[in-house]
């Protein structure tokens, strides 16, 4: 009598709840860095779509027994997030499985793991790191992410972009620029920036114009209006040293959506007894507004 593929003892199986145990250890949602600056959200579509409203020109004024002026709000922009997968994994031999002495085959899940958590975040990143490029990373409206001439749809244009390095007084221009950006008829925006985006090598400068006591980057003994106002949040995926973003959480429109969130599942097969292990996710990213951000590509730029 022969033992059919039923009856296999299909050790990669038995495997399978351990090497997943690492692999979700190895995946926290802390070590995660692109939730700190992305809204985060859950899909169930092929794609999803976001409307950039136009909004309404100032009221008319209405004269004792005159009519309402009833306006139609001016077109604003769809944005679309086309979700695309992505997927590795690797595979164990029986013999491997059998011989293996030194915890290698636990070891994999981490690495996989690790490699899934890093594309995530180097993807988002990319959003930033292609914010200046207005030729091959346009947004909605035709212009890069951070630019001087981003089109209203009232007329005019808006700015989100500045110049220099990570100083005191360019940090105060920056929040000045946020604060004059309109919304797509020109009314006032109420903006609260709440977070200073740096590149590790501008941790400790970022730091200390916020932190201190004093005004950063002089000898006079100038109170310092800047500290306390903003979190510095460090983004190990910035490619840019010198690049820096400040932002309002509540008004910035970078948005990643999870359509499957990171899996691991196994497969065996019979004739050669190789077990693979992989993992799968689908996710899209991008932005809605270029309002409540504002940056700049650095010294020199």
């Amino acid at each position: 009598m022969s033992l059919g593929r039923a009856d296999s003892p299909q050790w990669g199986k038995l495997l399978e709840p351990g090497l997943r145990k690492i692999f979700f250890e190895t995946y926290p949602e802390k070590s995660e860095q692109f939730n700190k600056i992305f809204n985060v959200n859950s899909s169930k579509r092929q794609k999803e779509y976001d409307l950039l409203l136009g909004g309404f020109q100032p009221w008319a004024d209405k004269a004792e027994k005159g009519s309402v002026v009833y306006q139609d709000p001016a077109n604003g922009h769809e944005i679309t997030y086309t979700h695309k997968s992505f997927a590795s994994g690797f595979k164990v031999t029986r013999e491997m499985n059998d011989d293996e002495q030194y915890n290698v085959i636990n070891k994999l899940p981490k690495a996989l793991a690790h490699s899934g958590r890093t594309k995530v975040d180097t993807d988002a990143a990319a959003v930033l790191n292609n914010g200046f490029d207005g030729v091959g990373n346009a947004i909605y409206d035709g212009q890069a992410l951070f630019s001087n001439a981003h089109p209203l749809k009232g007329g005019g244009t808006a700015s989100n972009l500045i110049t220099g390095d990570l100083t005191d007084a360019n940090l105060k221009l920056a929040i000045q620029a946020m604060h004059s950006a309109p919304d797509e008829t020109g009314n006032k925006i109420q903006y609260k920036p709440t977070k200073l985006i740096v590149p590790r090598s501008k941790e400790f400068v970022a730091r200390e114009i916020v932190g201190s006591e004093r005004k950063s980057g002089t000898d006079f003994n100038d109170v310092n209006t800047l500290k306390g106002s903003l979190e510095v949040v460090v983004y190990d995926y910035l490619t840019d040293d010198d690049a820096w973003f400040i932002m309002d959480p509540n008004i910035a429109q970078l948005n990643f959506f999870w359509r499957v969130k990171p899996e691991f599942k196994h497969e065996e097969d019979f004739d050669t007894l190789e077990a693979k292990y992989r993992g799968y996710m689908r996710y899209s990213y991008g932005v809605s507004d270029f309002r409540g951000i504002v940056g700049s590509a650095g010294a020199g730029v």
